[in-house]
Order: structure tokens, then C-alpha cells, then sequence
């Protein structure tokens, strides 16, 4: 440890002596920063004075040493550096990887004295161990790495990261440096600035004081160039932490702040530039820009950013390839890409930006869930509850609904039922009187008539022949015409010609009969009827062409008909129409005789259907379908 201090004293007096500037070297570097170099290494000496030999022959282990410029391990760039680095080198090689970060603190430290104190104490600290790869952050761990490789890693290949290709132009790199140069897209983000604010007429730039600050700033100037006819810019850079924030709270209208990075401000005070901008944020009363996928979330509405996490994965696959025994000078330079579109929701909102302006493929982070994305499956079990509880409801009130015109129904029935019951007795009353009326004053008086007048011929029978078969003759026609009244009444209370004839022959002779007997004239037709019919389905048809032929010359005063019969392989179908005064069916609907109802109750009972279309002086037709069923056949009658 002694040696170490000795060795640590000279060293700062020879960089003192040949700088001449002693005085501002001591002042620059804290004894703070002093001791913990001392102590690190002599720490590292002791560790290494026991350490065993190297294993990088064995193939089963390598190091790799991470160079970063900045001093802390907690900046949001050197974290998502060396978090893509290491997620690659863990999952594409079969051996060990030991990464190693090292915070060189570049920003703060920019004398060579620091420089050379920083390659010794590397030296010191990787010596007797060997280092297979080193992968630098940044150009100013570039120039470093350079400037000090012959005595901290000789001749150790090199893969570099996040270095401008315009600052690789101006180095002379040997054969076994390569890496990942990236291009800052600073005019692509100011595009989407003013695409999201086309009012914008100022720019604020915001930069820090450091060597690598006034570097990005001068890149800004010459990419903002092209813009300076229309928009005016003002570089808030170099100014102390303090001067910067009460600027930047005090903007004009029409602002808009571009951040570029801060390492040191104007006092000289180191930052990590993430946090400046998380300062500035706060206090800023414009939405600010920036190119840094670092920068969302900590205060950028967003723009067209770099990937450090990507540039990170993009050096460690090409040391895999060193590690793997690829000589460095044999590897292409890779780029890390078009770089993405990047925003923050929550920027967004608080600026009142419309996300529809966004480029196309933008990607947005921080998007607060909303209601449906925290509860979802809460709103839908709610939802779904108070559906199945809504549809029991409907349920509910469908089946009380139901049972209501059921009770309704039943109530109607029994008064429909109570009415037909009357009106059926009335019209037996009716049906009897009139076959009493028929049996007496016509049959019975006629018999009497004809019973007195045989008794007179038998007591007083003519002189002549001639008059005697006169007489009989006269009795022997009246006998007919009361044999010929008793038929019709026979027929009229049950027709024995269905089933003698059929119910073709008995439907067209009663067609016929009331052509003749009330001047109207009825065509009748049938096509393809069955050879058997059901004797129930026969009566039904006959009955009711019989009443509808009927209320056709008493009621309708028709003057023309027809009625069809047809047949299928279902049913047997009827249809009565007439040209006679018609009426409304609604309005005879449960007043009246026993017609319609009569009619409909046959129907019915067979399973039928029957419709009826009659309007006042326009007819009435009547059709009558009535399935075959399983019932025709030995019992039928003849069609």
C-alpha cells in the first residue's frame, strides 16, 4: 500500500511538473476522488497478489471490461448499456462471461494528469489478469482507451458504441477497433416537434458546458441550420443549473425546448444529464424534445431516439464473435438502425398533444391503464352478472306475462265457451222446432191429407176406369213428393251419400241441387283426388261447402261460385268462392249463428287450417286444407 502511495505521488507530481498547471490539477481532483482511487487499487493489488493464473486458455471463461465515461453506475444510459451487453452475452455464449463496468468520470475530469493517474490505476487494478474484450461508451472512452491501450489492455481488441460517425472520421482507429457508430436524428425530432405543434416559432436548445456537450451542440447547430428562416433559435448551453431553470420557466408563447444533454453547467458541476432533465421538466412551462430513448419518461414529450439498450445488444454481438476466436480486424462496422419514433403518454396529456399526429409505427410508453385495463375482468364478472340477472328478470316477467294471457285466455275461453254453449242449444232449439215445423205442417199434413183421400176413394171409388187410375196416379205423385220430403230431411241431418258415392259425387250433387233449386250457378271442379278418404275429413269438406254455399245464396245474394277440390300427398285441400256481398270477419267475430264457428271448430279438431277473405261487396273465399293423416285408408269413403 505504501509503494501504491509513493507510486500515486510521483505520478501527480510528473503530471503537475509537465502540465504546469499543479495548482488547477489538485484543485480539480477532490481529495474524495483521490482516496478512493487509493484505496480501490491497493485493494486490487492485494486481490490480484493471490490471484491464480489466467484461465482465458481454457475457453471456459472470458472478461470483458465495460468503459463508460461517466462516474456512476446508476445513469440511465450506462444501465440499459451494459443491461443489452450482458442479457447477449449470457445467452449466446456457451462459457462464462465476466463483465466488469468501469466509470472513467470524463465529464468532470478533463486534464491529462487525471487521464494518466486513471491508466495507471487500471493497469494496476486488471494486471496479471487477462482481458479478452473491452467495449467503450461513448467518444470520449474512445479517445481514452486509445490514447492509454498500449499500457492498460495491449493488445486487447476493442468494440466501441454510441459514437457519431462524424467523430469517428476525425480518429485514426487501429485495425482491431471496431464497433457501432449511431446517428443522432436531430433534425427528425424537431420534425415531429413542429408536426405536433406546427405554431412553434422558437426553438430553446438546451446544452451543457463540457467538452462532450458543446461537441452534441455543435452538431445541433449544423443540423438546425436549414431551419432558421422560419424559426428562431436561442442555445441556453453553458449556462449554471440555477440561471438554466428560471430561463426555462419564462418562455415566450409558441416555445418549444430542444434538450441535447448536460454533463457539466456553467459552474462546472458534474450531472447525469438524465436528471438535468428531469430538473428542467419541472420547472419548464413549454413541452420539451429529445433523441435519447433515456429521455422518455423523464420529462421529453419525445422524438425520433436512440436506443441505448439496442446499441448495448449490437457491441456484445460483435465481441461474441472475438470471443468465439474471430480476429477484430476481420468484423464489419455495424449501425444500430432507423432509429423509432418514441413519446410519452403522459407528456402527451399534459401538453394536450393529439396522439393522431404521431408518425405512423410511433411507439408511445407510460400509457396510464385506464378503468377497462385495471378491472377488466372485475367489469366483465359485473357485466356478465347483471346480464344473467337481467335476463332471469326478463324471464320472469315473460313467464308472468305468459301466465297472465294464459289466466286471460282461460277466462275468455270459459265465457267463449259458456256463449257457444247457449248459442249451440238455442240453435238444437231452433233445429228442432223447424224439423217439428217440417214434420207437421208439411209430412204430417200431407200423410193426413193423403191417408183421407184413399179412405174417400175406397168409399167412393169412381164410375170409370179412367178415373179410377186418375185418382191413383194423383196419390201415387203426392206419395213421391212426402217420400221426397223425408229424404231430404234425412240427408240434411246426416248425408248417406258420402259414404255411398263419395265425397266428389255427393259435393257435386249438391252443387247441382242448389243451382236448381236457387238460381246460382257453381262450378265445381277436383283434381287428383285420393283414391280413400277419411270418413271424418269427407264429412268435415262436405259441411262445410254445404254452410259456405249456403250463407252464399241466403246471406251473400251471390249469383256465381266455384268450389275446387285438389289433393297432394299431405293433405286435401278446399276452396269456396263467391261473388256476393261479402262481409267483415271481425265484426261478426263471437256474434250470430254457429257458422263460422262451426266451421273452424272441424277444422280444428282435424288438425286443419282454414282461412277466410272476404270484404264487404267484394265476395268471400273460403279455403280449407286438411292433412291426410295416418287415418285414411280401410275406414276411408270413395273420393
Amino acid at each position: 500500500m505504501d509503494a501504491w502511495r509513493a507510486t500515486v505521488k510521483s505520478t501527480n507530481c510528473q503530471a503537475g511538473k509537465a502540465s504546469g498547471k499543479w495548482p488547477e490539477f489538485v484543485d480539480n481532483i477532490s481529495r474524495d476522488m483521490l482516496l478512493r482511487l487509493i484505496v480501490s487499487a491497493g485493494l486490487a493489488i492485494v486481490l490480484l497478489a493471490g490471484a491464480p493464473a489466467s484461465t482465458a486458455g481454457s475457453g471456459e471463461t472470458r472478461t470483458v471490461v465495460l468503459l463508460f465515461p461517466g462516474s456512476s453506475e446508476m445513469s440511465p444510459a450506462n444501465v440499459l448499456v451494459s443491461q443489452g451487453a450482458r442479457a447477449i452475452f449470457e445467452a449466446g455464449f456457451a462459457g462464462r462471461v465476466d463483465v466488469h463496468n468501469e466509470f472513467l468520470d470524463l465529464s468532470r475530469f478533463q486534464d491529462a494528469g487525471y487521464g494518466r493517474l486513471l491508466a495507471e490505476y487500471l493497469r494496476r487494478k486488471y494486471a496479471g489478469r487477462h482481458v479478452d474484450l473491452v467495449i467503450i461508451s461513448l467518444v470520449s472512452a474512445l479517445d481514452f482507451a486509445l490514447e492509454h491501450r498500449a499500457e492498460v489492455f495491449p493488445g486487447v481488441p476493442i468494440v466501441f458504441l454510441a459514437v457519431d460517425p462524424e467523430e469517428l472520421a476525425t480518429r485514426a482507429l487501429p485495425p482491431d477497433v471496431r464497433g457501432v457508430p449511431r446517428t443522432v436524428d436531430m433534425a427528425g425530432t424537431l420534425d415531429v416537434a413542429l408536426r405536433l405543434q406546427p405554431e412553434t416559432r422558437r426553438v430553446f436548445v438546451v446544452a451543457g458546458s463540457s467538452r462532450f456537450d458543446t461537441h452534441r451542440e455543435d452538431m445541433a447547430r449544423r443540423a438546425f441550420r436549414p431551419y432558421e428562416a422560419r424559426l428562431e433559435f436561442v442555445y441556453l448551453s453553458g449556462l449554471p443549473m440555477a440561471d438554466l431553470l428560471t430561463r426555462v420557466a419564462r418562455l415566450p408563447e409558441r416555445s418549444i425546448i430542444y434538450y441535447i444533454q448536460m454533463f457539466q453547467d456553467g459552474s462546472g458541476k458534474a450531472f447525469i444529464p438524465a436528471d438535468v432533465l428531469q430538473r428542467v421538466a419541472a420547472a419548464a412551462n413549454a413541452p420539451i424534445y429529445g433523441t435519447f430513448d433515456t429521455y422518455v419518461g423523464r420529462g421529453i414529450v419525445g422524438g425520433r431516439v436512440v436506443s441505448f439498450e439496442a446499441e448495448g445488444a449490437i457491441a456484445a454481438e460483435l465481441g461474441l464473435r472475438v470471443l468465439a476466436g474471430e480476429r477484430a480486424e476481420t468484423l464489419a462496422v455495424r449501425d444500430t438502425g432507423t432509429n423509432p419514433y418514441m413519446f410519452d403518454w403522459r407528456e402527451l396529456r399534459r401538453w394536450g398533444l393529439s396522439e393522431a399526429r404521431l408518425p405512423p409505427g410511433s411507439i408511445v410508453r407510460n400509457r396510464e391503464p385506464t378503468l377497462w385495463d385495471l378491472y377488466r375482468w372485475q367489469i366483465v364478472s359485473v357485466i356478465a352478472l347483471c346480464l344473467v340477472e337481467t335476463l332471469l328478470i326478463v324471464g320472469l316477467l315473460a313467464q308472468h306475462a305468459s301466465r297472465r294471457r294464459a289466466e286471460a285466455l282461460v277466462r275468455e275461453s270459459q265465457q267463449e265457451l259458456r256463449a257457444l254453449s247457449g248459442r249451440l242449444l238455442f240453435a238444437q232449439e231452433v233445429e228442432s222446432r223447424r224439423i217439428a215445423r217440417e214434420l207437421h205442417d208439411d209430412l204430417n199434413q200431407g200423410l193426413a191429407l193423403l191417408s183421407v183421400e184413399m179412405e174417400r176413394l175406397g168409399q167412393q171409388p169412381p164410375q170409370s176406369a179412367s178415373e179410377l187410375g186418375g185418382r191413383i196416379k194423383e196419390l201415387l205423385g203426392r206419395t213421391r213428393q212426402l217420400s221426397s220430403t223425408v229424404h231430404e230431411l234425412s240427408h240434411q241431418l246426416h248425408p248417406a251419400k258420402l259414404e255411398q258415392l263419395g265425397l266428389v259425387a255427393t259435393l257435386g250433387g249438391l252443387c247441382k241441387e242448389l243451382s236448381q233449386g236457387h238460381g246460382l250457378e257453381i262450378e265445381f271442379t277436383h283434381r287428383q283426388m285420393p283414391a280413400k278418404i277419411p270418413r271424418d275429413t269427407a264429412l268435415c269438406l262436405y259441411r262445410i261447402a254445404q254452410e259456405a254455399l249456403r250463407n252464399a245464396v241466403k246471406h251473400g245474394g251471390a249469383r256465381h261460385a266455384t268450389a275446387a277440390l285438389s289433393a297432394d300427398a299431405e293433405a286435401i285441400s278446399l276452396r269456396i268462392a263467391d261473388d256476393g256481398a261479402g262481409f267483415d270477419p271481425r265484426l261478426v267475430q263471437g256474434k250470430g249463428g254457429l257458422g263460422l264457428v262451426s266451421m273452424r271448430e272441424r277444422v280444428f279438431h282435424l288438425r286443419g287450417e282454414i282461412a277466410i277473405d272476404s270484404r264487404p261487396s267484394h265476395g268471400t273465399r273460403l279455403d280449407v286444407r286438411i292433412p291426410l293423416g295416418a287415418t285414411a285408408g280401410a275406414d276411408g269413403v270413395q273420393p
